[in-house]
């Protein structure tokens, strides 16, 4: 009985190694065997070679590792929503990406050349030396709150991180009588969230990223400046890679990399096309926008007259 049960199971044995041999055939004819090499993405082909970057097949990217959520330090790394837009960039031009920690001193990094480009600039860092992209990501000063719906009214307590650009324009906007100011803007939503003060003013972007990482559930209300953004900065004199990092930012921004970059920081994508400016902002807009026509219009007229 013992005999008989033995060849029974090496019967068995053998059927089970026949059958995976004929299994891992049938796989290996389909291309899907242990041989099969995975796969890799086909890389771009380079938009751009030296001089016009410091180093063929490399973007030197400058960024600002005291600035989070746009880059900071963790675990030894670089990580944040500018890393990882510069990862984007880099990929869609076909290049790999290295990162320099420049400080805030971004133009010197730019005119020393130790950089190709350099995130986190504002369209007001445009100069004679340093050329600007479209924004990749928009921002403004902006007013959070948990419960009030509209723009802040007089005795509403309006809190910002002090020394800070948006505790500026809550004492210019609405007096210093209005104004509380926090040691750091993770203070100022606690004490939104407890119902201490009815508005949080903030850099939309960076408060949207203490809210999401809270979990305070506030909201943003209202904007206290006409939107701008955080851009790419390119030597001005550098033609041809401000033509290649634009294209390849235009690509990114149009495929979804963008919003999904965002999504990961800040919870969604941001937008802030729809929000009601406060009525300074709303004056210093539309002041802004009657200069720019009175200079189109005189640009116009200027060169019919030539």
């Amino acid at each position: 009985m013992k005999r008989c049960t033995s060849r029974a199971v090496l019967v068995f044995a053998m059927c089970m190694l026949v059958a995976c041999l004929t299994g891992c055939s049938q796989l290996e004819q389909l291309g899907i065997g242990s041989q099969q090499e995975a796969y890799t993405p086909q890389k771009n082909a380079p938009a751009v070679t030296a001089p016009t970057i410091g180093e063929d097949g490399v973007l030197r990217v400058g960024v600002n590792s005291s600035n989070a959520p746009f880059s900071t330090q963790a675990n030894g790394k670089l990580v944040g929503i500018d890393v990882d837009v510069a990862a984007a960039l880099a990929t869609q031009m076909g290049l790999d990406l290295q990162l320099v920690d420049v400080g805030a001193d971004s133009e010197g990094a730019l005119k020393k050349g130790s950089v190709d480009v350099v995130m986190g600039l504002s369209d007001n860092d445009a100069s004679s030396a340093t050329s600007v992209t479209n924004a990749y990501i928009p921002s403004a000063v902006a007013l959070f709150s948990v419960d009030a719906s509209g723009l802040p009214a007089k005795g509403d307590q309006i809190e910002a991180q002090s020394a800070s650009m948006s505790a500026w324009e809550v004492s210019n906007q609405y007096g210093d009588t209005q104004l509380k100011s926090a040691s750091d803007l993770k203070s100022a939503f606690t004490d939104l969230v407890a119902g201490n003060v009815n508005y949080v003013a903030s850099d939309a972007v960076v408060g949207t990223y203490v809210n999401h990482s809270m979990g305070a559930d506030a909201k943003i209300v209202g904007l206290m400046q006409k939107v701008d953004g955080y851009r790419i900065g390119v030597a001005k004199d550098n033609a041809d890679l401000q033509k290649a990092v634009s294209n390849a930012l235009s690509t990114i921004s149009q495929n979804g990399t963008i919003d999904v970059i965002e999504q990961k920081w800040l919870g969604s994508p941001i937008d802030l096309s729809n929000y009601a400016l406060t009525a300074n902002a709303e004056k210093a807009a539309s002041a802004s926008s009657a200069s720019s026509s009175s200079s189109t219009s005189s640009s116009s007229s200027s060169s019919a007259a030539a």
